[in-house]
């Protein structure tokens, strides 16, 4: 079970429709869960900090055993295949995963030192969206890695 925890809705349509699309490619190799979580607040109106606080504890509240891997620009950059070294040694340890992908505001440091890993996607920023989506994207690419399938050339 991999599970990815994000703030804020899917509201670009192309976006929704390539994660529902990697959800489904997904699905022969791994059991994938989605959790929409809501945003901690507006910046107009309260501190960075306020929002922060309410995301972690509402993300934290979800985290059970699961090991926690946040993405976050300044977080380590892997290769596809290391990505996929990490996949491969969930299912050789069983131990479920557990994506983070924050708010408009980043992580507070709570999230960040409960984290077992802080990953980068890129320098860039993206969107909770786009970050979904290349996220599923390279889970999928993952699978096919740890499989032997072409997809990763």
């Amino acid at each position: 079970m991999i599970k990815i925890a994000y703030f804020g809705s899917l509201k670009t349509r192309f976006v929704k429709s390539g994660v529902e699309r990697y959800c489904k490619w997904l699905k022969p190799y791994v059991n994938l869960s989605l959790l929409e979580l809501k945003s901690g607040g507006d910046i107009n109106r309260e501190p960075v900090e306020s929002i922060q606080k309410k995301e972690a504890a509402a993300l934290l509240k979800k985290v059970k055993s699961e090991e926690l891997i946040i993405l976050d620009e300044g977080g380590e950059a892997l290769t596809s295949k290391g990505f996929s070294t990490i996949i491969k040694n969930r299912q050789v340890t069983s131990r479920e995963l557990f994506f983070a992908i924050g708010g408009y505001t980043g992580f507070h440091e709570d999230v960040k030192r409960s984290a077992s890993k802080i990953l980068s996607l890129s320098r860039m920023t993206f969107t909770h969206e786009m970050a979904l989506l290349l996220l599923t994207e390279q889970i999928y690419r993952s699978m096919k890695i740890i499989k032997g399938e072409k997809y990763h050339y």
